[in-house]
């Protein structure tokens, strides 16, 4: 059912949240909470600075949840952090929900709708809860967080307008009683109340459908899905007399429609007909003079039906034959001109190491040693581009990008510091040459571009199981889900910056089809990094991947 769906996604967005609290990682936000629940040795200045960091950490995640009362964190001794209004600790604590939480193994559970505090009983307070145990870094249950939700979320997902007289109601099967009832009720259930037995009596699995009597024996049909998330089972009823009439209606429709149809299409087609044997004949007398040289078609028929399209495409054939033998006659012309011009033109690339190598000992002699490494670090970089190559070993393409960013630094005034790690396992495995280096140019172009000092750019190459990994980090501006979903799906124009993403991508499912990974993990304003798996190619294997591979 769509309200059903849309109602998990609901919840299961809140359940995010609540879990984004408390996850166990390296990320400062999330382990002050950690911190305030599991230590005791704490001052009251710390309590406080790390209470402050902390709820302005749920402001963050909790804010422009419409659906979200309020949510708390808190360890079993009632030592509390929370976020709007949300369920209090006596309350659960009377009720005996923190023991549900406490001393099962569960990782999730669901409270039906309740009042948060004895002071809010308005049905407008009425609010169901989602209760998640928070774990410690050594894997010990130390507390609990919950995430109250308005109950006013049944009446938005399941309460909606239909043309149908139909009713949607939410029951729960632990306890077989009605968590929400709508204001067209046909079944006059109560909320609150235990379900009428023919329905209970008849859910047997987990979805399908059966017929009822209604309180004022009409003949219904039920037709009921229980959520995989919530355990909380849907009905949707409606009249059995509903059902025989729409069906009754859209038959007698189709049968007018049909009737319609045939003879519009007898109509159609005798017209067609007609229309097309006279054209047809024209079309096929003009045809029989094209012979030898001659292609001139000098028929033209105007009509817009397949006649019509056929003559055009007839005649555009013909074009498009006189231009393509124009055409050849221009390429050999012009590829006899190109291979004149490729000798006139052609340049010894030992003559630029020469002149690199010139530049450098001269440099050396007027003692600028920084034009000597920028010279230096350029030859090493044509030395690999130009060496005929598809595949680099991993060892020489660090190499490379060593190079690269020896000429970047000059240019970025030593803004950043870089390293460049090769793992001895991974030294003779083979990589797609230059693939690396657009990956470090983003980094800088777009991470640590507005760095004036602190940058840090890291680059590794190690083996991860059956792959190679190549990962390429810096502490740059780092970007939201927003902007790598775009990134990676090619969704902007070519302005928009990360093309050179799109080109790798092609490049690597040329080479190895689907048999590689790249992911971007970042986080606004902390860092960005590119992570690509790839197979573990030797030397000797490449030859499969690039059969003109040069050794």
């Amino acid at each position: 059912m769509v309200s059903n769906t849309i109602f998990e996604n609901q919840v299961q967005d809140i359940i995010n949240v609540a879990a984004l609290t408390s996850v166990r990682s390296s990320n400062s936000l999330s382990a002050n909470i950690l911190t305030i629940l599991s230590r005791n040795d704490l001052t009251g200045a710390e309590i406080v600075s790390y209470r402050k960091i902390a709820s302005d950490y749920l402001i963050s995640l909790c804010s422009f949840k419409s659906n979200l009362n309020g949510l708390m964190l808190s360890d079993f001794k009632g030592n509390t952090i929370t976020y709007g209004i949300p369920t209090s600790y006596e309350t659960m604590a009377q009720n005996n929900w923190i023991s549900l939480i406490k001393d099962s193994e569960d990782s999730l559970v669901l409270i039906p709708p309740h009042f948060p505090r004895q002071w809010y009983n308005t049905q407008k307070d009425m609010a169901f809860s989602v209760l998640k145990p928070v774990y410690n870094y050594n894997n010990q249950k130390i507390g609990f967080v919950i995430a109250d939700i308005n109950s006013d979320l049944f009446q938005e997902c399941f309460d909606t307008s239909s043309p149908s007289p139909s009713s949607l109601y939410v029951i729960n099967r632990e306890d077989g009683r009605v968590l929400f009832c709508p204001s067209f009720n046909l079944l006059n259930m109560e909320l609150n109340k235990e379900v009428l037995p023919e329905i209970t009596n008849n859910i047997l699995s987990a979805s399908g459908h059966f017929l009822m009597m209604s309180p004022e024996q009409e003949k219904m049909l039920v037709v009921y899905h229980t959520s995989s998330l919530t355990n909380w089972t849907t009905l949707s009823v409606i009249p059995e007399k509903e059902i025989v009439t729409a069906f009754t209606s859209t038959l007698h429709n189709i049968i007018l429609i049909t009737l319609f149809l045939l003879f519009l299409l007898i109509g159609t087609v005798f017209f067609i007909t007609t229309l097309l044997t006279r054209q047809i004949r024209i079309l096929a007398n003009a045809v029989k003079l094209i012979d030898g040289d001659y292609l001139d078609f000098n028929v033209s028929i105007q009509t817009k039906d397949e006649i019509g399209a056929l003559s055009s495409q007839f005649q555009a054939m013909l074009k498009r034959i006189k231009l393509l033998l124009l055409e050849v006659k221009r390429e050999e012309e012009g590829k006899r001109r190109a291979e004149i011009a490729a000798l006139q033109f052609q340049m010894n690339p030992h003559f630029l190491y020469n002149t690199l190598n010139t530049i450098k000992f001269l440099s050396s002699l007027q003692g600028a040693e920084n034009i000597g490494n920028v010279a230096q670090s350029l030859s090493s970089l044509m030395h690999i581009s130009m060496d005929g190559r598809s595949f680099l070993k991993a060892e020489e393409d660090g190499e490379f990008v060593i190079s690269y960013l020896e000429i970047q630094n000059y240019r970025y005034t030593n803004a950043f510091q870089s390293r460049i790690r090769v793992s001895e396992e991974a030294r003779s495995c083979m990589v797609p040459k230059l693939l690396v280096q657009p990956l470090v140019e983003n980094s800088l172009k777009h991470g640590l571009k507005d760095k004036a000092t602190g940058g840090i750019l890291l680059v590794d190459y190690l083996l991860d199981e059956k792959f190679l990994k190549i990962i390429v980090e810096d502490n740059g501006l780092g970007m939201n889900d927003g902007r790598i979903h775009e990134i990676m799906n090619h969704n902007q124009n070519e302005n928009a910056g990360h093309i050179g993403i799109h080109n790798i991508r092609e490049r690597l499912h040329m080479y190895f089809g689907n048999d590689y990974e790249m992911e971007i993990i970042s986080q606004p304003g902390v860092f960005t990094r590119f992570e690509i798996l790839l197979p573990i190619i030797t030397e000797n294997e490449v030859s499969h991947y690039v059969p003109n591979f040069n050794r």
